[in-house]
């Protein structure tokens, strides 16, 4: 019963130790469309950040911010690209275009892109307060020791 009791606690320190080693620096360049986030190669996606920044005060405030002004960015994109797509693919098959749907497509549009200049920059800002969160975390030294005693074998973790 001992040796289950030791199983289990040396899994869950295993476990949140695997879970500190997320804490990557979160890398940010302009694409084509837009800013890319990523970490360790991965592409980050709002709610990535979102989760990345949890228990991070002033980081989460942002990325929470960023993904808010994402949605809705995204939500007057489609309904703008939806009202735009319909009159011109109506003019491309030969029909009678609403030009007037398509103005109002253009509207939320043109809507949609101060969310997407608030997203980029409050996800610039929570990335880099994430950053500096990191890298100050970094400079104390943590080290891990397997050990053995009298009472068997144990990890050691000094901070």
């Amino acid at each position: 019963m001992k040796f289950l009791k030791s199983i289990a606690i040396l899994s869950l320190f295993i476990v949140s130790t695997g879970c500190l080693a997320q804490n990557e620096p979160i890398e940010f360049y302009k694409g084509d469309f837009g800013m890319v986030f990523t970490q360790n190669g991965k592409i980050l996606k709002p709610r990535d950040l979102v989760s990345i920044t949890e228990g991070q005060i002033q980081a989460d405030i942002y990325m929470k911010k960023a993904k808010l002004n994402s949605d809705w960015a995204s939500v007057f994109g489609v309904i703008g690209g939806a009202l735009v797509g319909w009159p011109v693919g109506t003019a491309l098959a030969g029909g009678d275009p609403n030009w007037v749907l398509a103005g109002a497509g253009a509207g939320f549009i043109a809507i949609s892109i101060p969310f997407a200049i608030g997203y980029k920059k409050n996800a610039i800002r929570g990335a880099n307060i994430h950053n500096q969160n990191i890298s100050t975390a970094s400079r104390m030294v943590h080290t891990y020791q397997l050990t053995a005693g009298s009472n068997g074998l144990g990890i050691t973790f000094s901070f």
